[in-house]
């Protein structure tokens, strides 16, 4: 398994929440904005977590076989998938658009 531990962090930026990786450890960042209003954006989160460490863990993997420049341009790979009758153009790691638990986005 390419991820193996997780960490939960706080942004020091304006940065929103988001997900990462640090050699094997998923990071999960929490906004300062959500931090400072002492708002949790974590449940939010929990129906994607299967398919976030799978994402996570393709690049910990794609960056063990072929270096980091190819495991981050993962995330700037486009599609364009259907989703209630409508077409839209995404990348790869639009969660919000992915069929299964991979991690991905595929077209449908």
């Amino acid at each position: 398994m390419a991820i193996n531990d997780f960490a939960l962090a706080c942004a020091i930026d304006n940065s929103p929440g988001y997900f990462t990786y640090d050699g094997q450890t998923m990071l999960v960042i929490q906004s300062a904005q959500d931090a400072k209003a002492g708002q949790s954006s974590f449940p939010h989160i929990e129906p994607f977590m299967d398919a976030l460490v799978s994402h996570e863990a393709i690049h910990v993997a794609i960056k063990k076989l072929e270096g980091d420049e190819a495991s981050e341009s993962l995330d700037d790979i486009e599609v364009i998938v259907e989703h209630n009758g409508r077409r839209f153009q995404v990348t790869l790691n639009n969660i919000l658009f992915a069929s299964d638990n991979s991690g991905l986005v595929m077209p449908y």
